[in-house]
């Protein structure tokens, strides 16, 4: 028995078994569709289906699926059922869109045909992360900001903002899920947004973090290349509201790491001094300009301050980054 049958056997209690597709019955369909699929025939609850086994490792789109089985239901006049290994979250729920009939054995069967719609679910299944991680949206926001990524693979794009390749594929998939973009490609894989900066910028907003983890203050001075100025200091640069009497800087958690290692940050207190020090969940310098943090990451560590005056400024600063 193999894994989609024994599937087939623990989710519905009924033995499947599968015939072979008859070579001399392909004919009527197109050569790429007979290269891509393994066809086979199965008969559930009384009705014959054709199981669709994609047999390449070919990167296909929803929408090129559910053209290949239109027109696989059109010649056969039966319905079809796309069998997959493993499948992007995001492409997953782009095939429920669209009514395309899958199964991806052990995790979830979606036929809409027989009124079916399975899904694994176990006591270990972690809840989706109500925001996205701090390097996803370092990448949403270079993209917004910097420069456009929509034609770099994940290894320019990696090169470009500093992260490896494997935290761009993370991210970019966590981007996805959440249907801010989507990924072509297989072997060089690409990030496609499908909209315009506003619109993007607005999508992902419910999912985007307040880029700050924890504050401390210095009594003195800290030079070194390594801070940009952030908070009240940063938005008087990009509004007319006056800063604070003391200045603040953000810094990444690795590189303020890095000072106190070598104790090159003078003792430190959480609650005042004369210098804040706000310590981040991803590098500012990827995404500053003249040693000021971006205006994005600056909303998002200001947005939830009870100040009138602050939030009118941050809206006027979004506003004039469209």
């Amino acid at each position: 028995m193999n894994r989609l049958q024994k599937y087939l056997l623990d989710a519905l209690g009924i033995e499947v078994k599968e015939k072979s597709f008859p070579n001399k019955n392909l004919g009527a369909l197109p050569l790429y569709l007979r290269s891509i699929y393994k066809f086979k025939r199965v008969s559930l609850f009384e009705r014959q289906l054709i199981l669709l086994v994609q047999n390449i490792d070919e990167y296909l789109t929803a929408d090129q699926y559910r053209k290949h089985i239109k027109q696989i239901e059109q010649t056969y006049n039966l319905p079809v059922i796309l069998v997959l290994e493993t499948i992007e979250s995001y492409k997953r729920k782009r095939l429920i869109e669209k009514k395309v009939a899958f199964i991806i054995p052990g995790k979830q069967m979606f036929i809409p045909q027989l009124l079916i719609d399975l899904k694994e679910f176990t006591a270990a299944s972690k809840k989706k992360r109500e925001t996205i991680q701090p390097a996803a949206q370092c990448l949403l926001l270079f993209h917004l900001l910097k420069e456009n990524i929509e034609e770099m693979n994940f290894r320019t794009i990696a090169e470009k903002t500093k992260y490896t390749p494997m935290s761009i594929s993370r991210a970019a998939n966590d981007l996805a899920e959440r249907e801010i973009c989507r990924i072509e490609g297989r072997k060089d894989k690409q990030i496609i947004f499908d909209a315009d900066r506003r619109t993007i910028w607005e999508r992902a907003l419910p999912f985007l973090q307040n880029p700050l983890k924890r504050k401390i203050y210095l009594e003195d001075h800290c030079e070194t290349n390594l801070l940009y100025q952030a908070g009240y200091s940063a938005l008087a640069f990009y509004t007319n509201l006056a800063g604070e009497s003391f200045e603040c800087y953000a810094i990444s958690k690795t590189d303020y790491m890095y000072l106190e290692k070598h104790q090159r940050i003078s003792a430190t207190n959480k609650i005042e001094g004369q210098f804040c020090i706000e310590i981040w969940k991803y590098a500012p310098g990827i995404l500053a300009e003249k040693k000021i943090v971006d205006p994005l990451s600056l909303y998002l560590s200001l947005k939830d301050e009870k100040d009138e005056r602050v939030e009118f400024e941050l809206t006027k600063m979004i506003e004039r980054l469209w």
